[in-house]
């Protein structure tokens, strides 16, 4: 049989194209720091287990609970405004990490910093979610390439800044992120897209009250429960194991073969049923992360992190079109606000276990432990998800 030949990418507005631009620079900045953060309280700030779970999930809590604020608002008022003020937010929180030393302070700018996060994430991800929605497993699968693209580049940004001053990295990214709030400002994105303005208690209603977002929201559970090793375990994990600065090729790893995975295979991605895909990625997330109970050294888990990425770049992008492909028209950015604070509780904890795990218990416990969230999370996928219907997989 002959099948008709699709085009490569839909032709989306201007605003779209500059925006998924925009996403590599932003993430390229994010991951100048991110790789030295754990690492850096822990070892030149002796941060115990508590402080750095605290500093950690200070940021994810507002990162991914706010963003169900901050999505109704880019929904009522237009993302153009909310972007700018979540990178200027995110600028303020790093800087502020460049220049104090104390728990309370980090965890202040953690807070700032995570906010900001919940900001542009609201006002972005609302903007995605109104494009036409038989474009949304296309976009969202450029969405994560741009974000492997950064991932790829800005740790090696961050690791050359951080051999002379680890404080340098965090300024240099802090001046990145400002400057980009002024460059979002100016440009206004998504202020010439059309969209149906929602009363934010409205969106909210539809929101909380849509069953097919929920079963989601309760696959998508275990997912959020790992994706925060990937900043906690894994680099104090490659510290063990060769030295701090092994946790910088981790993230170098994570881009690269995320960014390679995607050019080869994003087109088929856009083709199988996004359920398949959860369901799937998950069962190798479980036997991904147990394997490491058994395989040892710094070479086996750096083969670890080029499997993690397959299942986090296939996971990622399908979860979030899915979410998309539910909003109903107008609420976009509430539908990924909700699934956004439903994941923060799920998250927070990935954050505290994780550290408790590679800090008190051996290899064997904490890997063991994270395997089996993973296939928790393939069977809440096989129970969960409707197959049926491949764009409309969770509804």
């Amino acid at each position: 049989m002959i099948m008709e030949k699709q085009p490569e990418r839909p032709s989306w507005p201007r605003d779209i194209r500059r925006l998924l631009w925009m996403q590599g620079v932003m993430n390229a900045s994010h991951f100048m720091t991110i790789p030295l953060l754990a690492l850096y309280m822990s070892t030149h700030l002796h941060f115990g287990a508590a402080a750095l779970a605290s500093v950690m999930s200070a940021n994810l809590l507002c990162a991914q609970a706010l963003p169900l604020a901050a999505g109704a608002i880019a929904d009522r008022f237009g993302s153009h405004r909310v972007i700018p003020l979540g990178l200027l937010l995110r600028g303020l929180g790093f800087l502020g990490f460049s220049c104090f030393d104390g728990v309370s302070a980090w965890i202040g700018f953690a807070v700032l910093a995570g906010s900001g996060v919940a900001f542009y994430e609201g006002g972005v991800y609302g903007l995605f979610g109104r494009q036409p929605k038989d474009c949304h497993s296309a976009l969202f699968a450029s969405n994560n390439q741009m974000l492997n693209a950064g991932a790829a580049v800005g740790p090696i940004i961050g690791g050359l800044a951080g051999q002379a001053d680890i404080r340098m990295a965090f300024g240099v990214s802090a001046v990145l992120f400002i400057g980009l709030s002024a460059v979002a400002y100016r440009s206004k994105f998504g202020s010439s897209v059309r969209f149906k303005s929602q009363p934010v208690m409205s969106s909210l209603k539809l929101a909380a009250t849509h069953a097919g977002l929920w079963r989601l929201i309760v696959v998508s559970l275990p997912w959020f429960f790992l994706f925060p090793q990937l900043y906690v375990t894994f680099p104090m994990y490659a510290g063990q194991l060769a030295g701090p600065h092994a946790a910088s090729s981790i993230y170098v790893v994570n881009g690269v073969v995320g960014l390679a995975f995607l050019i080869l295979a994003k087109r088929w991605m856009t083709k199988v049923n996004p359920a398949s895909l959860a369901t799937w990625a998950y069962l190798g997330a479980g036997v991904t992360f147990a394997s490491l109970a058994v395989l040892r050294g710094i070479e086996w888990f750096l083969l670890f992190i080029v499997a993690y990425t397959v299942v986090e770049t296939i996971l990622l992008p399908t979860l979030e079109g899915m979410t998309a492909s539910l909003a109903a028209d107008g609420s976009q950015g509430t539908f990924f606000g909700l699934m956004s604070a439903a994941g923060a509780l799920s998250g927070t904890a990935g954050y505290y276990a994780g550290s408790w795990l590679i800090v008190n218990r051996t290899p064997v416990e904490t890997w063991s432990t994270l395997g089996s969230v993973g296939i928790l999370g393939f069977v809440a996928s096989l129970l969960l998800l409707r197959r049926p219907d491949p764009r409309m997989a969770a509804g």
